[in-house]
């Protein structure tokens, strides 16, 4: 049909989860080098989780609770997750700079952590065994003769003191921070490859193929890291080809609707193609590395790449870089000249 073909490619690395020195040597008025979360477990057994991060959309939620079975071995169903209100919040920094299951998980981690130590006492002292010897899984404490399940340790915590531990506080509540080991955090990284094909009389794009393979250390849900990554390949797509807030002289907006704020839909989005490379950090929980901004980043190189590409290829005549975005029809002609 006339249309040239081109592949393109783009990389990034991306740092994440900074500690306080980080923060100063930026200079910034507030240093958001940790994050707090608490760990309640309630006399029916279930578990509240709160915390200053709260999900945009990331599925916080679920990444969370599975952080409490790992660490408490209690059905993720049995975690509730209160985020947002400031009023029974512990204090912390809060979602942003892709910086959530770093520092936030870190801070469940620490806070279930130091419960299921507690816990452990417990149900070591109800079992009479050594504290050593206990383990967690299924929703119960596991000693060498026996086990306990986690509804009857928050309910003698909470309402039969007598049968706890000599000198143990009642409750099952604990507040804990986490901050990164090394300030500069941890890096994040990608490779996206795109196939465009493009009318050069027009300078219309179509977006034919898209690849991503991301290194976001060890990956939680697989399901929520990749719709992370497609999500953030469309909005990057977006960027890089339609989303655009002209001005006039008088510095009116020019797009104030839809319909003049163009948007990708599903017919411009291809079926994204992913692969993972898994290097643990060496500083974080369990190694995890943050991703939420990767799929948005490397989009615009990889798309305008593939456009030069294609000019390349066919032998064009002097082609001027695709350095301006959104990659439009009268963008894409005006830079070849032939």
């Amino acid at each position: 049909d006339g249309r040239l073909i081109g592949v393109g490619l783009g990389s990034f690395s991306e740092q994440s989860g900074h500690g306080a020195e980080e923060w100063l040597r930026r200079r910034t008025p507030i240093i958001a080098g940790y994050e707090t979360a608490t760990a309640r477990l309630n006399p029916d057994g279930t578990l509240e989780l709160l915390g200053a991060i709260h999900s945009h959309g990331q599925g916080m939620e679920t990444t969370l609770a599975q952080i409490a079975h790992e660490e408490l071995g209690i059905h993720p169903d049995d975690v509730v997750i209160r985020q947002g209100d400031t009023a029974v919040s512990p204090f912390g920094m809060g979602t942003f700079a892709s910086r959530s299951i770093v520092m936030g998980g870190g801070a469940v981690a620490n806070a279930c952590e130091k419960l299921r130590d507690k816990m452990g006492l417990i149900g070591a002292h109800l079992m009479q065994c050594d504290a050593d010897a206990v383990s967690f899984k299924d929703g119960s404490v596991y000693g060498p003769a026996g086990s306990v399940t986690l509804a009857e340790i928050g309910r003698i915590a909470h309402l039969r003191q007598e049968a706890l531990p000599d000198g143990m506080d009642p409750v099952l509540d604990i507040t804990a921070t986490w901050e990164p080991s090394e300030s500069s955090g941890v890096f994040s990284y990608a490779t996206h490859a795109a196939v465009v094909a493009v009318d050069p009389a027009t300078g219309e794009v179509e977006l034919l193929d898209y690849a991503v393979v991301e290194d976001c250390g060890t990956v939680v849900n697989p399901m929520i890291v990749d719709g992370q990554i497609i999500g953030g390949v469309a909005q990057g797509i977006g960027t890089a080809l339609y989303e655009e807030t002209p001005y006039d002289a008088n510095g009116q907006p020019l797009a104030t609707t839809f319909v003049d704020y163009l948007l990708p839909g599903a017919i411009e989005i291809p079926d994204i193609k992913i692969g993972h490379m898994v290097t643990p950090a060496t500083v974080t929980k369990y190694g995890m590395k943050g991703m939420g901004e990767g799929g948005a980043i490397a989009p615009p190189a990889a798309i305008a790449n593939a456009l030069r590409d294609a000019f390349d290829a066919a032998g064009s005549g002097r082609i001027n870089q695709f350095n301006e975005t959104p990659l439009t029809p009268a963008r894409v002609r005006a830079a070849v000249v032939c």
